[in-house]
């Protein structure tokens, strides 16, 4: 088996720089998936799965760029400055790396939790040739609710937050407009705000390209959050996004599918390049 290539760098991005890694498939590339990962703590828990997942991709000749959003991980920037719509002008400029280093190759947007939201959005709006999202909250609101459930047990448990209190206590600390550390991070108001009415946007019926939706829960197929284009997993629990302690946990099903999925993008966009 060919060495892996995995090559670091930055890419411009205003005033900022996106810090990546462009895993190379080792002989002839198939496809090409741009990784957007989870918010925060769930970023630093799944950090060793998105690697290894990157890895997987390369493996089976599909180039991987994984990157970390402005204000987080090793890019520049302050997270306090940043909001939805930063992270994905972020996803968009992954795009068109991987536009430039992998010309007439297929590019798939792959959504982790939250970043399964951003990269949603950035399919409507974008020529890529495919979308799979892993977990994907039902909304922006919803996900930084959940985040905010977790401070609230931590503080209370622990003691850090003073005077114990709620998750609107919280919320409205927030739209009172000053920052709130939370799992590590300043939020902000825009911060906040940015993910009000931020809906998780499916795909329109008229969108030929292939995306799907994976659930990582085990869920029969009528709770499938889309028919037709869902699928569930059974993962290990607790899930690698919430702790660190399991490291390796067992993904084979979920990798493999996910292989399949965006080396069928890449046979889909050959075949369509060949009669164009």
């Amino acid at each position: 088996m060919q060495a892996l290539t995995e090559a670091p760098g930055y890419l411009p991005q205003g005033e900022q720089s996106l810090y990546f890694v462009h895993h190379r498939a080792p002989g002839p590339c198939r496809a090409a998936v741009l990784l957007a990962g989870p918010l925060g703590l769930e970023r630093a828990h799944a950090y060793i799965v998105w690697t290894r997942w990157a890895r997987h991709l390369a493996a089976r000749g599909v180039d991987a760029l994984r990157l970390d959003y402005r204000g987080s991980g090793e890019s520049t920037g302050r997270f306090e400055d940043m909001t939805l719509p930063c992270w994905e002008a972020d996803l968009r400029a992954g795009l068109e790396y991987l536009r430039r280093e992998r010309p007439g190759v297929p590019v798939v947007l792959h959504g982790l939790r939250l970043g399964a939201l951003l990269a949603a959005r950035v399919f409507q709006e974008e020529k890529a040739e495919g979308l799979l999202l892993w977990d994907p909250p039902e909304s922006g609101r919803a996900h930084l609710m959940e985040v905010l459930r977790r401070k609230v047990a931590a503080d209370n448990l622990e003691g850090t937050g003073g005077v114990a209190r709620s998750r609107e206590d919280y919320v409205a600390e927030l739209e009172a407009g000053g920052f709130m550390e939370v799992e590590g991070f300043p939020w902000s108001r825009d911060f906040w705000r940015s993910a009000e009415a931020y809906d998780l946007a499916l795909p329109a019926r008229d969108d030929g390209r292939p995306w799907r939706v994976v659930h990582l829960d085990g869920r029969p197929a009528e709770r499938c959050l889309a028919p037709g284009h869902g699928r569930s997993v059974r993962t290990p629990r607790p899930f690698f996004w919430t702790t660190s302690n399991r490291l390796l946990p067992e993904l084979g099903e979920l990798f493999d599918d996910g292989a399949s999925f965006a080396a069928g993008v890449g046979a889909v966009g050959v075949s369509q390049g060949a009669r164009s």
